[in-house]
């Protein structure tokens, strides 16, 4: 006869197990489903400022477009709207992925190898400080406005944040991880791969969201230094015919675009790290 919930109480002094799994999945759903009403309030209070503000006199229509206005724009540049949103798009994601790889792997090279890290580290470091940005004028010199300059800044911006994040991951794996599996039998080569690897993956995950919304910033930088086609490169042509309902909608279609990939990258992330203990 299985023993009843109220009689392991009894025998153990310890709660049932069912009642605790019961309890922790209703707090969690209590607990999402706040989230997620307090995130509608906070949209709803942002787009009811802006309309506010844009439809009391406070503020004028040059300086402050109203929400009106923004679709307006869009609904008249949809024609070439939808090419500047992918050629952006693409030059992020390219810049982004390469970013992540090269910087990933230098920083791994880096923590496996001590020659390589004392190799590497001062040119790691004297770059780090240095912001991107003021690289633009010989970018310009030595590719023009081609897209080859663009790719790269994006690429060296997000490269600078994964190697140094990279290597403090490694750092701060519990040693007694990697002491375990040497303990196990396990070589050098296996415990990086096995244990070290898996362990920096959580920690990685915060950097990849801040180089995925700088790629953005990069991008930006890079159509407002010379481009043909994209949102930035839109924006920059509304300023010179000083249509600030164009300069809004490419800022609102940046903050779009943001939110979608770092939505993907949560997903993604959470997803692979789904057997550790990190929350929501």
């Amino acid at each position: 006869m299985t023993p009843q919930p109220s009689e392991m109480v009894e025998k153990t002094g310890l709660p049932a197990p069912t009642d605790d799994i019961v309890i922790a999945s209703a707090g969690e759903k209590s607990e999402w489903r706040q989230g997620r009403y307090l995130s509608i309030v906070s949209l709803v209070l942002y787009f009811g400022a802006w309309f506010g503000l844009t439809h009391s006199g406070l503020v004028a229509d040059f300086k402050l477009p109203s929400p009106e206005a923004v679709v307006e724009a869009a609904i008249t540049l949809r024609s070439v709207i939808v090419g500047d949103i992918l050629a952006t798009v693409a030059r992020v994601v390219a810049g982004l992925t390469l970013g992540v790889l090269f910087g990933v792997g230098l920083g791994l090279l880096m923590s496996y190898s001590k020659r390589a890290f004392y190799f590497f580290d001062p040119i790691v470091e004297m770059m780090r400080p240095v912001p991107v940005i003021a690289m633009i004028p010989f970018f310009l010199l030595w590719f023009g406005i081609n897209e080859q300059g663009k790719l790269l800044l994006v690429l060296m911006g997000v490269f600078t944040i994964m190697v140094v994040s990279t290597v403090e991951a490694v750092r701060n794996v519990p040693r007694i991880y990697t002491r375990a599996a040497s303990t196990l039998g396990a070589s050098r080569n296996q415990t990086f791969r096995r244990v070290v690897l898996p362990a920096i993956v959580p920690s990685l995950i915060g950097p990849l969201r801040v180089a995925a919304a700088l790629s953005f910033t990069l991008v930006v930088a890079a159509e407002f230094m010379g481009a043909q086609s994209g949102v930035g490169y839109r924006i920059m042509e509304a300023r010179r015919l000083f249509n600030p309902d164009v300069i809004m909608l490419g800022i609102a279609i940046f903050g779009f675009l943001s939110f979608v990939l770092d939505t993907v990258v949560r997903k993604t992330t959470t997803y692979i790290t789904r057997w550790s203990e990190r929350t929501l």
